[in-house]
């Protein structure tokens, strides 16, 4: 576990959670929210899991999931393309039930803080110009347009609270 807030828990990914990223990434409706691929096999996302508990710097890539305070887990937060000192983020919201509720926020907010940690200077997120929520989420959060549908964050212009 990486971060326990008020709402939400941030945790890495375990064997457990092979199901909810399935039907995360093979899923249609959720799919427009990701890259374009064939669905991932079952095998596919063990191989995924087995390379997130490597940690950041080993294989680039980190999924953090996204649990309710019962436990219910309603997202991801993908850190990716990381290269020491900057990274993308990716930020999902499963259910719409869940959308528009301050978890997301409260996620990428613990996010900023946690690579702020980890020495990462410089967060990135592409976002869609048509999605004007995400772009409200994003720009909640402290990034701001760079260029095009390209936003940024200096995570070294913050002071890194103590996390919970």
């Amino acid at each position: 576990m990486f971060f326990k807030g008020s709402r939400v828990t941030l945790r890495s990914v375990a064997i457990s959670d092979v199901g909810t990223i399935l039907m995360w990434e093979n899923d249609p409706e959720l799919a427009q929210f990701s890259d374009a691929h064939d669905p991932y096999t079952e095998e596919q996302i063990v191989d995924f899991i087995v390379e997130q508990q490597q940690g950041l710097e080993a294989c680039g890539q980190l999924r953090l999931m996204i649990d309710t305070a019962d436990g219910q887990t309603i997202g991801a937060v993908d850190i990716f393309d990381y290269d020491g000192a900057s990274a993308e983020l990716g930020v999902l919201v499963y259910s719409k039930n869940h959308r528009c509720c301050g978890y997301a926020t409260e996620a990428i907010t613990a996010v900023i803080e946690l690579c702020a940690q980890w020495g990462i200077t410089t967060l990135w997120a592409t976002i869609d110009s048509s999605n004007s929520a995400s772009t409200k989420l994003f720009t909640r959060c402290g990034f701001k347009l760079f260029e095009n549908n390209r936003y940024k964050y200096e995570t070294n212009s913050i002071s890194v609270n103590t996390l919970g």
